[in-house]
C-alpha cells in the first residue's frame, strides 16, 4: 500500500506539471463541490434546498423570504450593476434601501486564470435612476469600518466578492450585525479557496446556524438564511 501511494503521488506530480493552470483551477472547483456536498450532509436534517435554473430565479426566491417593511440590500461587488438593477426593480417598497459597494478598479489581486488583478474594472458606479440606491466607492477594508447602515428591519446581503480576502473582510464586518432572518447570497460559492472558505470560517467564529434556502446554475449560486 505504501509503495502504491508513493507511485500515485509521483504520478499526480507529473500530471500537474503537464496540466495548464485553467485545468488545475477546474479540478479545484470540482473538489469544492464535493466538499460542499459533504458539508451539507453534516448539517442538521441534511437539507436538500431546491435547485433553480438561474441567478434571477434565486433572487426571486429570496424575495419570498423578505418580510420586513424597511429592508436593506447590501451588494458587495457591483461591476456593471446588473444584479443591483434587478433588485432595485423588484424590491419595490418605498422604504427599502439598496447600497452597492465596489472600488470599480477591478480585482485587488489575482483570482483565477483569466481573472487577474484589475479584472472587472469599470469607469465608476453604474447609472441607476432610483433615489433608494446609493454607492460606497472604495476598497472594502477602507470603506466598511466607517460605514453605518441606515435603519432597517431586515438585511439582505449579496456577496459577489470572488476573492477570499474581500469576502472575509465583508463577513467580519457583517458578523456583529447579523440577526435571525438575515439573507445572504453568494455568487461563486463552491470556490473552496475563496467565498466558501470565508463563509465557513465565519460560521465557525459566530457559532450561528444557517438554512440553505436554494441554489441555482448547478450549485454555483447559493442563498442562505441566518437563524
Amino acid at each position: 500500500m505504501s509503495t502504491a501511494r508513493v507511485a500515485a503521488r509521483r504520478s499526480l506530480l507529473s500530471l500537474g506539471r503537464r496540466l495548464p493552470a485553467r485545468a488545475v483551477a477546474d479540478l479545484r472547483s470540482v473538489l469544492g463541490y464535493v466538499e460542499l456536498g459533504g458539508w451539507l450532509a453534516s448539517q442538521p436534517g441534511a437539507p436538500h434546498p431546491p435547485v433553480l435554473a438561474t441567478r434571477q430565479d434565486l433572487f426571486a426566491h429570496a424575495l419570498e423570504h423578505i418580510h420586513g417593511s424597511k429592508p436593506l440590500y447590501l451588494e458587495f461587488g457591483v461591476y456593471e450593476g446588473l444584479s443591483l438593477r434587478w433588485w432595485a426593480g423588484h424590491l419595490t417598497g418605498p422604504a427599502a434601501r439598496l447600497v452597492g459597494f465596489d472600488s470599480f478598479e477591478g480585482l485587488p489581486e489575482d483570482w483565477r486564470p483569466g481573472h487577474g488583478q484589475g479584472r472587472f474594472r469599470t469607469n465608476g458606479p453604474p447609472q441607476i435612476d432610483d433615489p433608494r440606491v446609493s454607492f460606497v466607492v472604495g476598497w472594502f477594508d477602507d470603506t466598511l469600518p466607517a460605514y453605518e447602515p441606515p435603519e432597517h428591519d431586515q438585511l439582505v446581503v449579496n456577496i459577489d466578492c470572488d476573492l477570499y480576502s474581500s469576502t472575509r473582510t465583508v463577513l467580519t464586518w457583517l458578523e456583529p450585525r447579523l440577526r435571525p432572518g438575515t439573507l445572504i447570497y453568494f455568487d461563486e460559492f463552491p470556490d473552496r479557496d475563496n467565498e466558501m472558505r470565508a463563509f465557513l470560517e465565519s460560521l465557525a467564529r459566530v457559532g450561528r446556524r444557517v438554512t440553505p434556502l436554494a441554489l441555482a446554475n448547478g450549485g454555483l449560486h447559493w442563498l442562505f438564511r441566518y437563524e
